[in-house]
């Protein structure tokens, strides 16, 4: 191991235990090698980990806590899951019902540029989900009544502090006032801003539909693996443990510069952690996904 590589370890075991609070379950070589695959992936980045157990929702790991608790920026494609869920819980949406894909779609001025490949079929809502279509997203929010997405997104706790850290800054999620408004706010793009933390307590809960999911959740949750297997979160996907996630690219408002998301959960269909990555400066599918791999690495690796 190179001199300065060893020198980056050694301070993030040494930091270990100042940032870690008492868990029982998850032993100090758990924390240590946890903490240590956050620092070296985060070499050369800017932004936050965090690790949570899915049984009690304790802190198991986190890097840079000033920004998991205090920072608020848009979510993009992270919060997807939770505009599906409602569509098909709601009967607006049915699992096989195909959206094409409008590659240079624009809303209310709004750039909406997916990332997935060109020249597929018309996604259903696993493959949506996958692949994280804007189009299908935001056609399928106009048939949301007024209010339902927002009151769905204020449930799953986005403007709720999580009690995990103290002094925490509370999310906000804005009525939509049009239709244009509603489908921004659909895929993460615009009234809408939570904290790293945030999105990590609403991922537990999520990964919590594993134990009984209903037939919404269940649709949710396919969409979730198939990401990982072979859409926008496959570079998060370690060799040797199956996850479920999703990553988000957005920027804030007046900023052509985007920040990246992933949020998931393993192993995929008992999951024991949530992890969740934030960059103030990248891609979800690229950046954020591939620090959330090493995580995910370290915690297969006990």
């Amino acid at each position: 191991m190179a001199a300065h590589t060893k020198v980056i370890v050694a301070a993030a075991l040494l930091m270990a235990a100042a940032l870690m609070p008492a868990t029982p379950a998850a032993g100090a070589n758990d924390a240590d090698r946890l903490t240590a695959a956050m620092h070296l992936a985060f070499v050369g980045h800017d932004g936050a980990a965090v690790v949570l157990r899915v049984r009690d929702g304790k802190l198991l790991a986190v890097y840079n806590p000033r920004i998991l608790a205090h920072r608020l920026a848009t979510p993009g494609s992270s919060i997807k899951p939770f505009t599906l869920e409602l569509l098909l819980r709601k009967g607006l949406l049915k699992r096989s019902e195909r959206f094409a894909c409008r590659r240079g779609l624009t809303v209310a001025g709004v750039r909406l540029n997916c990332s997935h490949p060109e020249g597929l079929r018309p996604f259903d809502a696993v493959e949506a989900l996958a692949f994280s279509c804007n189009s299908y997203f935001t056609e399928a929010a106009k048939r949301l009544p007024a209010g339902e997405l927002e009151a769905s997104l204020r449930a799953a706790g986005f403007e709720e502090p999580t009690g995990l850290m103290g002094g925490e800054a509370n999310g906000q999620v804005v009525s939509a006032k049009s239709m244009e408004s509603r489908e921004l706010l659909a895929i993460g793009a615009a009234g809408v801003e939570i904290t790293p933390l945030e999105l990590a307590m609403a991922y537990r809960r999520l990964a919590g539909w594993q134990t009984a999911p209903s037939a919404a959740q269940r649709v949710v949750l396919e969409g979730l693996g198939a990401s990982a297997d072979y859409g926008l979160a496959r570079a998060a996907q370690p060799e040797k443990l199956k996850i479920a996630g999703k990553t988000g690219t957005a920027s804030n408002p007046g900023s052509a510069v985007t920040h990246a998301w992933f949020a998931g959960f393993a192993p995929r269909e008992a999951p024991q952690i949530v992890v969740v990555v934030y960059l103030e400066r990248g891609r979800g599918s690229v950046d954020a996904a591939a620090i959330a791999r090493r995580i995910f690495e370290a915690w297969g690796s006990r």
